[in-house]
């Protein structure tokens, strides 16, 4: 292997004078020897950097510049292992990062048979965890082991956790791949043992202690007392529904009182509160709050389903959207309050058992649907506005806070049902009918086709039961035909009505858009339902033919004298 030139810095001797000192050593040496060496230049080959070493011998040696953090300087004492020798050169190939590995190894081992703990440096994180050099030794720390990355003193701070140094207690060893698994959570647990022992004999369940805030986490605040972490869930910080952010109301470093709720020793858990520090404001709320009453609060939370209403005192209402208007149907209770607005409300039911209050607010006011019942009645005609349109139907306004539904099968006598989108809009004047009022679903039902000519009893007129009429088919079903004549009404001929071939094939018989002759078997004017008849058609021809016959015979003059009376003259004679 052919060496490149080297670079020599801060040095007065060359290469050949260093080859051919006399002091130098011809003493060989092998893989796995530890040698002392000074740095006397750097050199590079097929970019890769090398540090060159010399050994106190007649060969050079070479340490790749990626082993150091930071490029070390010509003159500087170095010690390092050997790799191996390249025998057409003589380079010594050497390796510090494995010299410290080895030695580090010695300690790992020493630390872990003997359950010590051991410092390291976070170098990187990886996918489930973070990469840590421990004495030279590549460990891997998992993210169950992280525990709290924080030295003493650094609480509620949040330092970077790469490139930090931290203790940790060594879980297990692979001597064969010479690396581990180490847990900064079991260094803690450890090191808490022991303040965890002291502070247990000293608190108590429902005890009041001294404490302070010392890290925030969504659910809660960790809390330091008497040398342990304590935890304060939110939900025992206040007994409003919503305290606000934790953050804000009790910033780290903040010192407090709290009353001991929990003690779990096996498990190193302390569970603390802070409410519970005053009395539970529901103890007494059947003697503050009775139903029917009316009560003032302020709208703390808005949601989809209702509100809840601040009564104060930590006590909170429920005002659901059913209970907020008589006549309108509230799909957000944003629709109708806000947040922080102030409100009066009437109490519904006061639950203290499971804490809860119903609140109302319809209830402030009069139901107009009481007074419906002696202001219309069905069968009366209204003149009123358009409120809404919609595809189903026109709502209308029957006073100024309830409204009734026109269905689009009763805007007009049409079949099918017209699209109410293209016929009305907004505001516009309407003419209509109370056909249904249902007091108890508070519904009240409105047709405008009963304010005009029912078209259905004028063509029962013009067509009476055994009459044929032409038309064309408009629809095909497994279960008859419809017919569409006069281009407006159209009827069912069921396969009843059919003959029995006509019935057992009734998609390969009939097409749609055919001509057809069928005969009225009835006509219903109030429902628009007609019913008509293929099997009747060859009667009803017969029948009219006869009929026309006997018309006929009746227009024909009738004798009105004897035929036979000159015939008896004759014979008499």
């Amino acid at each position: 292997m052919a060496a490149s030139p080297i670079s020599f810095q801060d040095s007065n001797m060359t290469m050949e004078e260093l080859l051919n000192n006399n002091d130098l050593s011809v003493t060989p040496v092998k893989s796995g020897d530890i040698i002392q060496g000074k740095i006397i230049g750097f050199d590079s080959e097929q970019d890769r950097k090398y540090i060159i070493v010399s050994m106190g011998t007649k060969s050079e040696g070479r340490i790749s510049q990626d082993e150091f953090d930071q490029k070390p300087q010509v003159g500087d004492d170095i010690e390092a292992i050997v790799k191996a020798t390249d025998k057409e050169t003589g380079i010594v190939f050497l390796s510090q990062r494995e010299l410290e590995m080895r030695r580090g190894w010695e300690v790992v081992e020493e630390s872990f048979d003997k359950n010590l703990p051991i410092s390291g440096v976070v170098k990187r994180q990886v996918q489930r965890g973070y990469g840590v050099n421990v004495c030279g030794v590549n460990m891997f720390l998992p993210h169950s082991h992280v525990g709290s990355l924080l030295n003493p003193g650094e609480r509620g701070k949040k330092p970077p956790v790469v490139n930090n140094t931290f203790m940790f207690q060594i879980l297990e060893l692979d001597r064969r791949k010479k690396t581990g698994i180490i847990s900064r959570k079991a260094f803690l647990d450890g090191e808490n043992a022991e303040k965890w022992e002291a502070a247990i004999e000293k608190i108590r369940i429902g005890e009041i202690v001294d404490g302070k805030v010392v890290k925030h986490i969504k659910i809660g605040a960790f809390v330091e007392v008497m040398g342990v972490l304590g935890f304060l869930h939110k939900s025992n910080i206040s007994w409003e529904r919503d305290a606000g952010e934790i953050s804000a109301k009790l910033p780290v470093d903040t010192e407090l009182q709290c009353r001991v709720l929990e003690i779990d020793p096996e498990n190193h858990r302390l569970s603390l509160g802070l409410k519970q520090m005053t009395d539970d404001p529901w103890t007494n709320i059947g003697d503050k709050f009775k139903a029917r009453e009316t009560v003032a609060g302020t709208v703390s939370f808005v949601a989809n389903y209702g509100a809840f209403i601040d009564l104060g005192e930590g006590i909170e209402g429920l005002l659901h959207v059913s209970e907020m208007s008589w006549t309108r149907k509230i799909n957000h209770a944003a629709e109708i309050i806000k947040k922080n607005q102030e409100i009066q409300c009437m109490v519904l039911e006061v639950n203290p058992g499971e804490k809860r209050i119903a609140l109302g607010l319809k209830q402030l006011h009069e139901n107009p649907w009481d007074e419906i019942r002696d202001t219309i009645k069905v069968g009366e005609q209204i003149d009123g506005k358009v409120k809404d349109v919609t595809h189903f139907g026109v709502f209308v306004a029957i006073s100024s806070d309830i409204d009734g539904l026109v269905r689009k099968e009763d805007i007009n006598w049409d079949e099918p049902a017209p699209d109410p989108r293209k016929m009305y809009k907004s505001g516009d004047d309407i003419g209509f009918k109370i056909i249904e009022i249902n007091l108890e679903e508070q519904k009240i039902g409105c047709s405008v086709r009963h304010t005009l000519p029912n078209p259905y009893k004028e063509l029962r007129q013009r067509h009476k039961r055994g009459s044929i009429v032409d038309g064309i088919i408009s629809g095909v079903v497994e279960f008859g035909i419809f017919v569409r004549f006069e281009d407006r009404y159209e009827g069912l001929v069921h396969k009843s009505a059919m003959t029995r071939d006509d019935s057992d094939n009734i998609k390969k018989v009939y097409k749609k858009g055919d001509k057809i002759q069928v005969v009225v078997r009835s006509i219903d004017p109030e429902s628009r339902k007609i019913s008509l008849s293929t099997r009747d058609v060859q009667y009803a021809m017969e029948r009219l033919e006869i009929d026309a016959y006997i018309d006929k015979n009746d227009k024909n003059e009738i004798p009105t004298s004897n035929p036979f009376g000159d015939l008896k003259s004759v014979v008499i004679k």
